[in-house]
This record gives structure tokens, C-alpha cells and sequence, in this order.
């Protein structure tokens, strides 16, 4: 699932390549992916793109002050501009004809296509915006802010970092890599945390967003993000590498379809955590 790094790498390229181009056409290929009716999805033609930006796992596509195109890719989303004499696949959800003959898709592979499309007067109305939490990247997130939400929250750390009503963009993987980098288990209580690990787990959270952004930037270069690159990571999807701190192998806790990746060392004073797997086996 594309998380705030590659969001913001995503929202850079796009703007190269659909900002003031007028809508001429637009199709909903897949029942279900447009949650909304009012205004209609027609009233996007004419209009062009005037800006984009991100809030949580958003991308929000501006046309004027009173209408906007709000794309969520979920797992599996992608969206791509490319030649409208191109034929659209079945993967195909959401088209955008646009002028100078070239097409804004949003293609879904897999059996389970979970993307959303709305078209809104306001973003805040769709759901997911509205109860998002604070952006980590903003003036906002300050190490006070941090603190005060961790002291109210009792639970675990990961569960903290990728829920989207506290702190808005952080998915599994990058939560993952900012526990690494402030060498705190996953399943730690945050509002267990002392004051020095509070404020390492927030410099942890705005440099592990700030460098990612940068290392994806350099993966993609001048093309499309077709797949989140995660060649910069230094834990996620890594079981039984070295850690490249201390040597430890990477382990892996798995429950339910959630996957998580941590040292032993560095994050659990040697230990290996619980993990479901386990318990099913006994």
C-alpha cells in the first residue's frame, strides 16, 4: 500500500503531468469505486487540473475552489497517464480522458479491489479525511503533541504509528522502519514510554518520513510510481537478513494479514517476540 513517502513522490510526478490539462472525459469502469453522486462525476469535464496535494493516504485533486477528485489506492491502486489509444484493461477502475489525448487511470490488480474514488464540494466530507489525524510531516506534530497523545493512548506502538485517526499516512512498513530507527518494540505500550523514548520515537517518525521521501524520489526518478519502491529499507520485508546495526537476524511476527519486522536486539533487548504463529502450533 502506497504510505505517505511514496504519496508525496506520487503527487509530485502527477503534477508534471496532468496539472492545467482539461478533463474531456471520464468513465467508472468498476461498479463500486465511486462513493459518491453529488456533484456528478460528469461535472469534471471541462475543468482541468489545478492542484494536487495529500492528506493522510489521500491524493485530492483540485479542479476549482467547489470541486474535487479524492483518490485513496488502498493495497493495490496505482494510477498512471498514458495514451488514450491505449486500450483500458479489465484492472482498470476509473479513467480520465484528458486533453491532448492521454488518459488519468486508476488500475487495480488482484481479485480484491478495495480503491476509492470520490468527487466531492468539500475533501472533509469524505469520511476517512475527516476523522484523519495529524499530519507527522506538519509545524503541527511537535514533540509536545506527540507526548500528549501518546500519554492518552494505551496501546501498542506499531498499532499507534498506522492508525489513520492519530497520525495520518504511516502504514505497516514504514511504521516498521521508524520503530527500528528508535529502537522501540512494536509492541510496546506508548504510554509506557518515558520522556527520552518519546521524544527519540518522534525524531524517528519525521526523519524516517523526510529521508524516505527523498530515497523513493531517487528510485523513481522522472517516471511513474508504478509499485511503492522499498529498496531503502532497512528492516521491512527483511526476515532473517542482519540487521545492519548490530548483525542480528531480522524476525518477523505475523497475525491476522498483518506482518511486522523488527531486531531482536536493537527493539527487544534480545528477545523474539510473541508471535501467532506459534500459538496456532501448540
Amino acid at each position: 500500500m502506497p504510505e505517505l513517502p511514496d504519496l508525496e513522490v506520487l503527487q509530485a510526478t502527477l503534477g508534471a503531468r496532468v496539472l492545467d490539462r482539461r478533463i474531456e472525459s471520464v468513465r467508472v469502469l468498476r461498479p463500486g469505486i465511486l462513493k459518491t453522486f453529488d456533484p456528478p462525476v460528469e461535472s469534471l469535464i471541462g475543468e482541468p487540473f489545478r492542484s494536487i496535494s495529500r492528506r493522510g493516504k489521500h491524493l485530492i485533486f483540485t479542479l476549482d475552489a467547489a470541486l474535487h477528485l479524492v483518490v485513496h489506492l488502498m493495497v493495490s491502486g496505482r494510477l498512471i497517464v498514458t495514451g488514450s489509444e491505449t486500450k483500458a484493461t479489465k484492472a482498470t477502475g476509473f479513467l480520465v480522458g484528458m486533453e491532448g489525448g492521454q488518459d488519468f487511470r486508476l488500475v487495480e490488480g488482484g481479485h480484491i479491489k478495495r480503491a476509492t474514488v470520490h468527487v466531492v464540494s468539500d475533501p472533509q466530507s469524505v469520511p476517512r479525511i475527516a476523522c484523519a489525524g495529524i499530519e507527522p510531516l506538519s509545524e503541527a506534530f511537535t514533540v509536545e503533541a506527540f507526548a500528549k497523545l501518546v500519554a492518552e493512548t494505551r496501546r501498542q506502538a506499531k498499532h499507534v504509528l498506522t492508525d489513520q485517526t492519530l497520525i495520518a499516512g504511516i502504514g505497516t512498513s514504514y511504521a516498521d522502519e521508524i520503530l527500528f530507527a528508535a529502537r522501540i518494540s512494536p509492541l510496546r505500550y506508548v504510554n509506557k514510554l518515558d520522556n527520552e523514548e518519546t521524544q527519540r520515537l518522534h525524531a524517528a517518525i519525521r526523519d524516517v518520513l523526510s529521508s524516505s521521501i527523498i530515497a523513493v524520489r531517487e528510485q523513481v526518478g522522472d517516471g511513474a510510481l508504478v509499485n511503492p519502491p522499498r529498496g531503502h529499507m532497512k528492516v521491512y520485508k527483511r526476515e532473517g537478513h542482519p540487521c545492519p546495526v548490530c548483525g542480528t537476524r531480522i524476525a518477523e511476527i505475523r497475525y491476522a494479514q498483518t506482518r511486522t519486522y523488527y531486531c531482536p536486539t536493537c527493539q527487544a533487548s534480545g528477545e523474539i517476540l510473541p508471535d501467532r504463529r506459534r500459538w496456532m502450533m501448540q
